[in-house]
């Protein structure tokens, strides 16, 4: 039996080596991803990344085209999950299995051989850097992916703690080039979806806890940033797809006050549609079946009462 995560990498020498990430893959995770597949590459493994569906529009814009859209791991001697470790989240992907886990989430119901989560750790990226800087496996290339990880997934550096912060002193690393890359125009389908958003939204007040739900065909997770950058201090925002629902949510740092984590409502959310849940104390996100959304509201509110108390619907 393999006794770490590196140990499991050093022994993927001369193997062909696939490494997935979620639908949709945020920067984070394709960070964490091309920072594994260089240092599998400079071991003398033939890696690639997969991603069910696809890319983020600022992921790709960063990275370009470096996924294999619905791989099948049939084609691979060994295949890593980075920043996932629910298989709700890899629909699509042909063939599933699962080696190896590298993740920051919760765990999920993913079985692997080897499995290295730390959910007290704010960025998938970091947690592959401590890996491959013990592999001796750190150029710029992959410095800079890492960075780009970090900052995004800690909100700007927002939520960094101690331990982001000595990563990041450990990277030779020009950060305002970065910063510039992470600058972007929405295009107009997201444009309007924040719109929409705003418009469809329902507001609920939990004393001084504004609490907003939406609905929308596509764009959840950024209508949900901006509906709380409007005011809301958690949004909630549904994407019904013909055999899937989708729930992404953002939250202020107030409501981390009350003893709200987002991880663990949507933990809940998940199991309630069937399907996976999970995310950060200020993110959280659920994928299952298309139930209906009423229900699922009412099962939110119902879990945030527990902390906020009695709430109202305001017209």
């Amino acid at each position: 039996m393999m006794k770490s995560i590196t140990d499991f990498i050093t022994s993927l020498k001369g193997k062909r080596v696939l490494i997935l990430t979620h639908h949709n893959a945020d920067v984070d995770a394709m960070a964490s991803a091309i920072a594994l597949k260089k240092c599998l590459e400079m071991l003398g493994s033939a890696a690639e990344i997969g991603v069910p569906e696809s890319v983020s529009k600022l992921a790709q814009s960063i990275f370009g085209d470096e996924a294999v859209i619905n791989p099948d791991c049939g084609k691979y001697d060994a295949v890593i999950t980075v920043d996932c470790s629910s298989d709700d989240q890899l629909k699509g992907v042909k063939n599933l299995r699962v080696d190896a886990v590298i993740d920051h989430h919760p765990p999920g119901n993913i079985k692997a051989k080897i499995s290295f989560i730390d959910p007290s750790s704010r960025s998938t990226s970091q947690m592959v850097y401590n890996i491959i800087k013990k592999l001796n496996c750190v150029n710029r290339e992959i410095q800079e992916a890492i960075a780009l990880g970090i900052i995004t997934d800690t909100a700007h550096l927002r939520l960094a703690d101690r331990k982001v912060f000595s990563v990041l002193a450990d990277l030779d690393v020009e950060f305002p080039k970065l910063f510039k890359k992470l600058e972007t125009t929405p295009d107009i389908s997201e444009r309007v979806a924040n719109i929409k958003a705003a418009k469809r939204m329902d507001i609920y007040k939990f004393g001084d806890v504004l609490v907003v739900f939406s609905v929308l065909g596509s764009h959840e997770a950024v209508a949900c940033r901006n509906l709380v950058k409007l005011g809301a201090d958690i949004a909630v925002v549904f994407a019904k797809k013909k055999d899937e629902l989708r729930i992404s949510s953002r939250g202020r740092g107030v409501i981390l006050k009350y003893g709200i984590d987002l991880s663990e409502i949507f933990t809940e959310v998940g199991k309630f549609i069937q399907g996976s849940g999970g995310g950060h104390n200020l993110a959280g996100s659920a994928n299952g079946k298309p139930v209906k959304i009423e229900d699922v509201k009412r099962f939110i509110l119902r879990l945030l009462s527990k902390k906020l108390g009695r709430y109202r619907r305001l017209k």
